[in-house]
Order: structure tokens, then C-alpha cells, then sequence
């Protein structure tokens, strides 16, 4: 007898559209692996490598408004160490945190050591989230975590011996925008699922159509007999011709599911009994899936704060509308920094304790500017204030300003030459003296 493969597919009907969907993909036992195949797509790992350029600057602990000589010299020494982190450097550290704008939280294991009678940071490594089988929580405040044996492959082997249980007083978890419902944070690519899905969805549904535009739809029309003779009679002539019939079919197109046999003689009443017409033949759509795509990319660049990106790419966008939107981005990454500082307060409170150091004064982060210093609205703000007469222009505001451009500091023991060099005639009013 002949075989048969069957061929089976999973289109999006009412039982599983892609609600239903989602609370098989957004489980949190399976999330963090469906976030990493989200990350293929160019859309959001483009959104995410920007986001992350942007964020990934330079840092450093900065001094208490009230910070005593001690708790300075302290500091200092924590910010020599993050200089010198090994294997991960402060560049890597960083980036290994902003892992919570994928996952909604970066997990990441302090260690210390003492160098020159203070105790620094030796290392802050990450712990990938796929790796723990069990995180210990109480009140919001992680007890620790248990963690999975490594997976090594042919390729990677993690030789580390690797802890089953780390205490939660030597972990940093950085989550973002955490709560009683998502102790584990929120990612940003949880609100872009849907659009992400259902492009998917499209895209295949695309390709389908483009194969069959290009490969056709072929119908096959031969005796009955014949057909009787291939499914009833393998060893027949009839069935032998029929076999060769179907794998020619099926080289003429681009695949088994692309023809329809029927039979060509059963008619009844003068009309054949058995007919396939393609859909294209009686039903004109107008429906462009590219135009679904685009809508369903602009819904993840606005979910994921990149919308910027698209700005120009369809003729469309202004000057001011691109302004707008930058400085909307720059709130949110000045968000994303607190939530860094703030979880970072825990690292530098256990060193303090290390070195004897009360934690009343803890400090936080400073982060360098992600946006450059606009001059012109620097100089008319301060213009506006020196004219009204609401702040007085002397050394201490020339200093700050020379800071803020990165301006070498004034030396007024040194006076300027303003003695004139050049000749009258080569100065274009001989009236001036440069």
C-alpha cells in the first residue's frame, strides 16, 4: 500500500489566539527563554542595542552631600576597584545589569576583598536568570537562590565550581520596576509580545503566500482508475505510472503540498464532481501584509521608548517632534540609572560595614551625561540671570561654568597679554587693539 504523511499545521483560531498564547509563553518558568527569542528579531534587537549604547557609560560612586574625610578616602578606594574588575570589567558590569531591560531583573554576585587595610569590591559577577531554579523571597527582600548544575555543551565548558545555594546578603538583583505581583521585575519586551507574535504570525503567513505565488498551485487531473489502481494495487502499472506521475508533479513546484489530484471522468449530468479552484480565483483581496508588519514595528519601537529610530525612515517626522521624543528617551534612561543606584547602595553598604563605616551616609551613582551640554541655552539662561541681576558673575560661577564645558580651571595669577602685535595695516580696523 502506498504511504502517507500527513502534514500539520497551527493557525491562530479563537482557542488559541494569542492571548491564550501568551500564558504558555509569558510563564515565568518559560519567559527568559521565550525573551531570548524575541531578542532575533532586527526590530527589537536593534531597540535594545540602542537603548544599551545609550545607557552603558562611564560610572562611579559619588560623594555624600555630607560625607566625612573617612567615608571620601572609602569611596575613593571602591572606585580604584571598579577600575580594576576582573574578568568583567566596568564596561562589562554595566552591561551585564542593563540585562534587566530583556529579562526584568539582573542577577549579579558581590564578592570583596581587602586591599591596603580596606575592604573593595574583588568582583561582581552575573548569574544568568535561566541558571536558578529557585529564587528565596520574603517581603519583597531576596533570601538567596538556588542554583541549576551548568548546562556545558561540546563547545563551552564552565569548569567554575558553581555554588548550589548563594545567600541573598552577597547577591545584587536590579529589577526594574519590581512589585508584589513581578518580584522579578517587568521586561520591556513582556509589552511588545503581542505586536511580536502576531508579526511573526504575518511573516510566516507571508512566506506562505509568496511560495505559493511563485510555485503555483497545480491540479492533476487523471482516470479514476488509475487512482484506484495507485491506492488499491501499489505493484500495478497504473500505480507505478501514478508514483512517477506525483514525483515529477513534485518537482515542478516547491513541495508535496503545492497540487491536487482529481480525478478527470466522473462527471455527472455533464459537470465534474470533484473541482479545487485556488482562493485567488474568487475571492480579490486587498489586504497588503507589509502595511500589518510596519503598524506592529511601530507598536514595539513605541513599547520599547525607541520610536526615535523610526523617525525619517518613511519621508515622515520633524525636527521638533525628534527633540520631543529625545528628551523623552533621556527621562527614561535617567530613570533606568536610579534604579541601578539605588540597587547599588546595597554593594556600598557592605562595604562600609566591612571598614567600620556607619551606613547613615550611604552614596549613590553618578553617571556620565548621556546627552552633550547644549551651549546655546546654557549661555542664554545664565545671560538672562547676570542681566536681571539674580546671581552674581565672579570666580566661583567662572569655575562652574569651566567645569560643565570641561574647561581647564582659571589661573588669575597670571595676567593676559592684550598688547597689541600686530601692524596697524594688517588689522582690519587699525581703531581696535587686539
Amino acid at each position: 500500500m502506498v504511504s502517507y504523511t500527513n502534514q500539520k499545521s497551527s493557525p491562530i483560531h479563537l482557542e488559541n489566539t494569542v492571548l491564550n498564547l501568551s500564558r504558555e509563553e509569558l510563564n515565568i518558568n518559560k519567559a527568559f527563554f521565550t525573551y531570548k527569542e524575541m531578542s532575533l528579531d532586527p526590530i527589537i534587537s536593534a531597540s535594545m542595542n540602542f537603548l544599551k549604547g545609550l545607557l552603558n557609560r562611564d560610572f562611579k560612586i559619588s560623594y555624600h552631600p555630607e560625607s566625612t574625610e573617612k567615608e571620601k578616602a572609602v569611596i575613593d578606594a571602591l572606585n580604584e576597584s571598579l577600575n580594576s574588575l576582573k574578568p568583567y570589567s566596568k564596561r562589562k558590569l554595566l552591561n551585564n545589569v542593563l540585562s534587566m531591560l530583556e529579562y526584568g531583573a539582573s542577577l549579579n554576585e558581590l564578592t570583596m576583598h581587602r586591599v591596603d587595610n580596606r575592604y573593595v569590591f574583588k568582583n561582581i559577577s552575573p548569574i544568568h536568570l535561566t541558571t536558578v531554579n529557585k529564587f528565596r523571597m520574603k517581603r519583597g527582600e531576596l533570601l538567596g537562590v538556588t542554583l541549576n548544575k551548568p548546562d556545558n555543551d561540546s563547545l563551552i565548558n564552565d569548569v567554575a565550581a558553581t555554588q548550589t545555594n548563594i545567600d541573598g546578603s552577597k547577591l545584587l538583583m536590579f529589577t526594574l520596576q519590581g512589585d508584589q505581583d513581578s518580584p522579578l521585575g517587568h521586561s520591556l519586551l513582556k509589552g511588545v509580545w503581542s505586536s511580536w507574535k502576531q508579526k511573526v504570525v504575518v511573516s510566516e503567513y507571508q512566506l506562505v503566500g509568496i511560495s505559493k505565488a511563485y510555485g503555483n498551485i497545480l491540479s492533476v487531473s487523471v482516470p479514476s482508475s488509475y487512482i484506484e489502481s495507485y491506492l488499491n494495487d501499489p505493484s500495478s502499472s497504473e500505480a507505478i505510472y501514478m508514483d512517477h506521475l506525483v514525483q515529477q508533479t513534485e518537482l515542478l513546484h516547491s513541495g508535496k503540498s503545492a497540487y491536487v489530484m482529481l480525478p478527470s471522468d466522473i462527471y455527472d449530468g455533464g459537470t465534474r464532481q470533484f473541482e479545487v479552484k485556488p482562493v485567488s480565483e474568487t475571492i480579490n483581496s486587498d489586504y497588503n501584509a507589509n502595511t500589518t508588519i510596519n503598524r506592529l514595528n511601530d507598536e514595539m519601537l513605541l513599547a520599547l521608548q525607541t520610536s526615535l529610530l523610526s523617525l525619517g525612515n518613511s519621508g515622515s517626522g520633524s525636527f521638533a517632534l525628534s527633540e520631543s521624543k529625545t528628551n523623552l528617551l533621556s527621562m527614561f534612561c535617567r530613570a533606568i540609572e536610579e534604579t541601578i543606584s539605588d540597587e547599588f547602595k546595597k554593594a556600598i553598604a557592605v562595604a562600609f560595614d566591612l571598614n567600620g563605616l556607619e551606613d547613615k551616609r550611604i552614596p549613590g551613582l553618578e553617571f556620565e551625561e548621556i546627552e552633550p551640554v547644549d551651549w546655546e541655552t546654557v549661555s542664554k539662561y545664565w545671560q538672562r540671570l547676570c542681566q536681571a541681576g539674580a546671581v552674581t558673575p565672579d570666580e566661583t560661577l567662572e569655575g562652574h561654568l569651566r567645569e560643565i564645558g570641561k574647561a581647564p580651571q582659571a589661573d588669575y595669577s597670571k595676567k593676559l597679554d592684550t598688547t597689541p602685535k600686530a601692524d596697524a595695516t594688517d588689522r582690519l580696523d587699525d581703531r581696535k587693539e587686539l
